[in-house]
């Protein structure tokens, strides 16, 4: 059989198997499906783009007028605005959420009206009702074996040319050091609540005399010392 007559033979044989020729996915797309598939794909990163802008601000807190530093943060002191989620620093303003452990927290730095404030912008007070925090370092032998804990009260007593007396009465442990701390050497380091003067009479002692604390939890904490 030559080229011609095998040419010829493709078709019929085709013809008898009754199974079409196969033609191309593509070749089946009019005009028409290709605007329908582009609009529909134009609508779908169109509602993305409206969800994402949704989306696009959040609500932080801002100073409702200039808080001057040293303040301690008061419901007064606050508003609220509607900002660009992707702005800078939006992490770390403070929101409706994070903003209540807050309140009361000390304002470090003058945040002017209208000012977002910043998690960094605000500190604990360093003791309950306004007190001051001071550490005192001590031997364990002489603050009931180191057997203290963050709550606990205590009172200190100074030794002083065979002379001993309450120079505190009932002030809190607000934390306790480690064991591990090696910067004190045997001893450790008891953080407490104190006033002005109390600060000032556990400073000249510690430098002049020796130091005891007694756990006094329990026991009427809150006498003032004679």
């Amino acid at each position: 059989m030559d080229r011609t007559t095998e040419t010829a033979a493709r078709p019929a044989a085709a013809a008898e198997s009754g199974k079409p020729p196969k033609r191309s996915p593509l070749s089946r797309l009019s005009f028409g499906h290709v605007v329908m598939i582009s609009a529909g794909l134009l609508a779908f990163l169109l509602n993305v783009l409206i969800i994402r802008g949704k989306g696009e601000t959040v609500e932080v807190l801002v100073a409702a007028h200039t808080i001057s530093a040293g303040s301690r943060l008061a419901a007064q002191d606050i508003a609220y605005e509607l900002v660009d989620a992707g702005g800078p620093f939006v992490d770390r303003v403070l929101s409706r959420e994070t903003v209540p452990p807050m309140m009361g927290h000390v304002v470090i730095r003058d945040v002017i009206s209208g000012a977002p404030l910043l998690a960094d912008d605000l500190r604990p007070t360093a003791a309950p009702g306004g007190g001051r925090a001071m550490s005192i370092p001590v031997a364990p032998g002489q603050a009931v074996g180191a057997a203290l804990y963050v709550g606990d009260r205590i009172d200190v007593i100074t030794v002083d040319e065979d002379r001993s007396r309450f120079i505190a009465a009932g002030i809190e442990v607000l934390s306790v050091s480690s064991g591990g701390d090696r910067t004190l050497g045997d001893r450790f380091g008891v953080t407490v609540a104190v006033s002005r003067s109390q600060a000032l009479a556990i400073a000249e002692a510690l430098d002049r005399g020796s130091i005891h604390l007694v756990r006094s939890t329990g026991t009427g904490a809150g006498r003032t010392a004679s």
